[in-house]
This record gives structure tokens, C-alpha cells and sequence, in this order.
């Protein structure tokens, strides 16, 4: 009775299971993910280094007195343009004054002594002819009067000094430019080359300093000379906020020699500055194009995954299915990677949506932002890296 039960049990049991088994539902495949691509095509790519550049305004004075005395004014407002030979500060200038008094009738006394020397000459002139006078008197006469000419000298000399001393009391732009804050205040005693009065500068064109490597510069002299003028003449300033300047530089400077301490070489580059929008101080990084890469393959720096050393692209291949695929990358150039091997012209790789996919997913394929629907427009390109062309 015990083992009939046990099958019925036992029976009853599979089929429940079997009814179960029966009700639930097949397995749905997900839907593609949709992802943003770009199509890989070969295209001559123009390869630039940066670096990181100093900006200078072209001339920068520190104005200083060349007088001692106390501030009396100050004639300009700080920050404003000024013109070359504006008045800037006034010192006193009673003492300077005096002494150009003083001067004056220093150089009208030599100047009479003078006078009546020279009478003395034209005096005794026709009398020691005749041998009316001693030829002692007449040689004393005409060696006074030298003397007399050379005070006379002196005395204009002195005069002259005390003018220009006087002039100094005025203290005037020597160049044309903006003008920054007044490092002194109306009533300060200010001495010659002590306190810097303020400082003025130039930036109609502006100099940017950058440094490459010992290493940068022996390849770049390997270039063709073609390749290096026109490197030279067609530099780019990109400013600290990606902005790159319209107007383009030109390197006028290489220094003699390698610094041995650094291994750096320090070059300059001018650029023009119409309306002075860059201003002295700021950094920015100076960007050289080196050479042009023929049939290049790049993809956008966000479609390359790197692991351990290793990089990566997710490429969309037959029935939109996802192949991870590993690269091997050259230089990055205007927020691209050269692929120097790993993909060929016309595949399709993923440049957003790579945390939403793995090897074998399906994908639906959308344009990258900012391009044609086709996809055939490039994307934007991010700001340049830093990394140096080779």
C-alpha cells in the first residue's frame, strides 16, 4: 500500500513539473544598442607637436626715476594706453630748478670773463706788432682767453646738465603701450633706479617662449628643409581655453646652445596682436606642424580603449555585431590617434556608447554627433593633445 502511494506521489509530482516547465516563457533577445560610429578613411593627416609657451608682450620697460624727490602727481590712469613721451609722474623739482639758476649765472660770468679776454687779444694784438708791448703781455692775454673758453664750455655744460636733470622731474612714457597699476603714491620720496614706478607694455605683438627637448630638436633637423620653413613660418598659439589665435607666428629665435641642465633648447615665436586680446602673462601652448602623414588611418581619441599598455577599438562588422579588436597606435593629432595598424579603410568603429557593449553585441549604428546622417562628415575634433608627433 506504502509503495503504491509513493508512485502516485512521485508521479503526480513529475507532472508538475513538466507542467511547469511547459508555461514558462522562450528567452527575448535584447534590443541592439544604440551607439554612435565613425567610418575609418585614409587621408593625408598633418602631424603637429606642442609645447607649453611663456606669452611676453614684444617690448615691456619698467619705467624708474632718474631723479630723487617727492611725487608731486600722477598723470595717467593705470591700465589705460599711453603714448610715447606722455607725462607720467611729476617730482618736485624746486631744487633742480635752483640749480639751473645757478647754472645760468655761472654761464653768464664765463661768459663775460671771456668777453674781456678776448678784447685784451684784440688789444695788444697790433701793440706787440709794433713792439709797443712785451710779447709776455700778449701771450698771457691770449692764454686767458683760451681759458677763459674753456669755462665758457664747462659752464654750458653744467647748464645743460641741470636742464636735463630738470626735464627728469617729469617722468615720461619711453615707449607706447598699456600701462599698468602705480607702484607709488602722490607724496613718496622716490630715488634714481631704486623703486620701479610702474611698468608699460607693448603688445601690438606678443613673444611666446617654449623649450623642446634635445631629443625633439635632432628630429627636427632631420626634416627636409621644405618640411622646417615652412614648420617655422606656420606656427599656431592655442590658448588656455582651446582657443587657437587666427593669426599665425613665426619662430625669429633659437638660442645659441642646449641648456645642459634642463637638455632643453629655447625658441621664440612672434605673433601679431591686433587689439592686444592676448595679454602678457597668460601660458598657452605653441603648436608646430612637423610633417604630413599620407593615407593615414585615424579614429577620435574616445573610440581607442586602453588596457595595460594595450589599446583597443570596438568595430561594428557584418549583421551590426561588435568585434573588440586591438590597434596599434601612433600619434594623437587634433584629438585623433593614428592607427598604424589593426584596422583598414571603410571599417566602422564606436566612438559613444563603449560601456554599453562587449565582443558580440548587437548594435544599432547612429552618425557621431555635429555629422551628416550618412556619417560620412568627420566629428569634431577635441583640443590637440600634447603628445609629440614623431
Amino acid at each position: 500500500m506504502k509503495h503504491a502511494l509513493s508512485r502516485s506521489t512521485l508521479g503526480a509530482a513529475l507532472s508538475l513539473l513538466l507542467l511547469s516547465a511547459c508555461s514558462d516563457p522562450e528567452p527575448v533577445e535584447p534590443p541592439p544598442v544604440p551607439v554612435r560610429v565613425y567610418k575609418v578613411e585614409a587621408q593625408d593627416k598633418p602631424l603637429s607637436t606642442e609645447y607649453i609657451g611663456e606669452i611676453r608682450a614684444q617690448d615691456e620697460v619698467a619705467v624708474f626715476p632718474r631723479v630723487a624727490g617727492t611725487v608731486v602727481s600722477q598723470r595717467f590712469r593705470e591700465g589705460a594706453l599711453v603714448k610715447q613721451g606722455q607725462v607720467l609722474f611729476t617730482i618736485d623739482a624746486q631744487e633742480y630748478v635752483a640749480a639751473r639758476d645757478v647754472a645760468r649765472a655761472q654761464l653768464a660770468s664765463a661768459l663775460a670773463q671771456s668777453a674781456r679776454a678776448n678784447d685784451d687779444v684784440a688789444r695788444y694784438e697790433p701793440l706787440v706788432a709794433e713792439d709797443a708791448i712785451a710779447r709776455q703781455i700778449y701771450d698771457n692775454a691770449v692764454s686767458t682767453a683760451k681759458a677763459n673758453a674753456a669755462q665758457v664750455d664747462a659752464a654750458r655744460a653744467s647748464l645743460r646738465n641741470t636742464e636735463i636733470a630738470l626735464s627728469y622731474s617729469q617722468v615720461r612714457a619711453p615707449i607706447s603701450g598699456r600701462i599698468g597699476k602705480a607702484s607709488v603714491s602722490v607724496g613718496q620720496l622716490v630715488a634714481p633706479g631704486q623703486v620701479e614706478l610702474a611698468r608699460i607694455s607693448n603688445s601690438d605683438e606678443i613673444e611666446v617662449y617654449f623649450s623642446p627637448s634635445e631629443d625633439e630638436v635632432l628630429r627636427f633637423n632631420s626634416l627636409p628643409p621644405e618640411e622646417r620653413a615652412g614648420a617655422q613660418s606656420g606656427v599656431k598659439l592655442v590658448l588656455s581655453d582651446g582657443t587657437i589665435l587666427p593669426q599665425t607666428g613665426t619662430i625669429d629665435f633659437a638660442d645659441r646652445a642646449i641648456d645642459p641642465l634642463t637638455g632643453s633648447y629655447s625658441l621664440r615665436a612672434v605673433f601679431p596682436n591686433p587689439g592686444q586680446q592676448v595679454r602678457p602673462g597668460q601660458f598657452g601652448r605653441v603648436q608646430i606642424q612637423v610633417r604630413i602623414k599620407r593615407d593615414a588611418l585615424s579614429v577620435p581619441d574616445r573610440a581607442v580603449i586602453e588596457q595595460f599598455g594595450s589599446y583597443f577599438v570596438m568595430v561594428v562588422g557584418e549583421d551590426n555585431l561588435v568585434e573588440q579588436r586591438q590597434v596599434k597606435v601612433g600619434v594623437q593629432a587634433g584629438g585623433e590617434w593614428i592607427i598604424e595598424d589593426g584596422l583598414s579603410p571603410g571599417e566602422t568603429v564606436i566612438v559613444e556608447g563603449l560601456s554599453k557593449v562587449r565582443q558580440g553585441s548587437a548594435v544599432q549604428p547612429l552618425p557621431p554627433l555635429g555629422s551628416a546622417p550618412d556619417g560620412a562628415a568627420r566629428p569634431e575634433a577635441s583640443a590637440p593633445s600634447t603628445q609629440e608627433a614623431e
